[in-house]
């Protein structure tokens, strides 16, 4: 594969993706694990706290009502109704929160106190009151008058009403975390976002340049995080861009090269093997007239004869092969009389087929290497016609397309030949314009037609002179 081939085979490979984690899926999940994290924190700490206020609050509560209980209850000796004191004081102790008291007589049975009303406590989750619930603390004092002992007051820690309020922090504040959580993460999501799509102008603006748009800009992105990047992205375009105007014009060069040296060794023939040719063919004349005159001689005649037919096969050769390489147009000859003078020899060659030029007007004039390979390719595509399809009319059109100019070549012949791969000619006129930044259709059949064509970029592309 020559350099002009792997150029084209490189813009027009196709774009490969790179299959992995999306940016959004990354910062979705990414979010969304340190929020877990931070909440499972936040309500750690917060049922830590909750337990040490329900244990300190509870404790304090226990050693006050111990410290009331002993000093508000008589002495063993002195002569007091005991147990109703003891019922008063354990009522007090019962009506406190975070307390619970109970008062047995001498047999063991409770004593009734005389209690308010009392509402209940807020139903807490069992789960959170097993994780905030503190060890029990329980005092038992004996109630005695000497030498007797009435009964016993058991003063008990009571955390349900503490364990409600941290419950009811808790559940104001762990939703409210949770509502700041999902904020954050669709402020995370939504920036994300915003970064996403600017990247995404970026990714499409690498794709249009990978499919050969070298002239398409990314546009800038409003971060300036990513303005760097872009103005790398359009730096690397234009030189890209510079470097592929510098490669064809390279290989417009090399054409217009190959098509001098074509020219020379078809004068090369002309002027040194011509004038052999021409001189063995008269002396194989002049011998045979020769033998015909002194040696009638029948075997000596049909080998002169047979010298005499591949003399002129030789030179029929060498005159096609001349007419091959040599560009017969002068330089100075605009592209419709080129092909108005190749067609008129073709005419010539098979005057039975109608062959036709069509030309739209106000055609850019390509340069001297678009002229040379639109030239080749109708001498190609017009001789392939007259050898393989037998056609009965031929017909040349120049015309114009979206992106410049455009040559079809359509005859109402056979058909190409399936052969599944392409000649020698068709690889060379598909090199020529791929050189010059053109491309080549090889012959398809469109209805009852063959039809071949050749695109050539301009004006202001390489291969045409506006």
């Amino acid at each position: 594969m020559d350099a002009t081939s792997h150029i084209a085979a490189v813009e027009t490979a196709p774009i490969r993706r790179v299959h992995g984690v999306t940016l959004r899926l990354l910062a979705l999940g990414g979010s969304a694990l340190v929020w877990v994290a931070m909440f499972a924190i936040v309500a750690s700490v917060l049922i830590m706290n909750a337990r040490n206020s329900v244990q300190n609050e509870t404790g304090s509560a226990f050693r006050l009502a111990n410290a009331f209980a002993t000093l508000n209850l008589p002495t063993a000796f002195e002569q007091r109704d005991m147990m109703t004191l003891a019922a008063r004081i354990a009522a007090e102790i019962e009506a406190q929160r975070h307390l619970s008291a109970e008062l047995r007589d001498a047999s063991g049975q409770p004593v009734a106190l005389s209690l308010p009303p009392r509402l209940p406590p807020q139903r807490v989750p069992e789960w959170f009151a097993a994780l905030t619930r503190p060890e029990p603390q329980r005092e038992l004092i004996r109630i005695a008058q000497y030498p007797n002992v009435l009964g016993v007051l058991e003063i008990r820690t009571d955390p349900r009403d503490e364990i409600a309020e941290a419950w009811a922090d808790i559940r104001l504040i762990l939703p409210l975390l949770a509502a700041m959580a999902l904020a954050a993460m669709g402020v995370t999501m939504a920036v994300t976002a915003f970064v996403s799509r600017r990247l995404g102008l970026l990714g499409a603006a690498l794709d249009q340049m990978r499919g050969g748009d070298l002239d398409h800009r990314a546009p800038q992105t409003g971060l300036a995080e990513l303005a760097a990047l872009t103005d790398g992205v359009n730096a690397l375009a234009s030189h890209l861009a510079e470097e592929r105007a510098k490669n064809r014009r390279l290989q417009g060069r090399m054409l217009t090269l190959a098509e001098a040296e074509r020219a020379r060794i078809a004068s090369d023939l002309h002027d040194g093997i011509g004038p052999r040719l021409f001189a063995l063919q008269a002396t194989v004349d002049q011998a045979s007239r020769a033998a015909a005159d002194t040696s009638p001689d029948p075997a000596l005649a049909e080998a002169l004869a047979a010298v005499t037919r591949h003399a002129q096969a030789i030179r029929q050769s060498a005159r096609a092969a001349i007419d091959d390489l040599r560009l017969a147009p002068t330089e100075d000859a605009s592209l419709a009389e080129m092909l108005q003078e190749l067609l008129i020899e073709f005419a010539e060659i098979a005057p039975e087929i109608g062959i036709t030029l069509d030309c739209a007007a106000d055609l850019p004039q390509p340069d001297e290497a678009g002229r040379i390979a639109l030239y080749r390719f109708v001498r190609e595509s017009v001789l392939n016609a007259l050898r393989h399809a037998a056609p009965d009319a031929i017909r040349v059109a120049l015309g114009r397309a979206n992106d410049g100019m455009v040559i079809k070549v359509s005859d109402d012949g056979d058909g190409p030949a399936a052969t599944g791969r392409a000649g020698l000619g068709q690889t060379g006129m598909r090199d020529r314009a791929s050189a010059l930044g053109g491309s080549y259709l090889p012959p398809r059949r469109q209805g009852q037609l063959t039809v071949t064509e050749f695109h050539l970029p301009c004006p202001g592309e390489q291969g045409c002179a506006p």
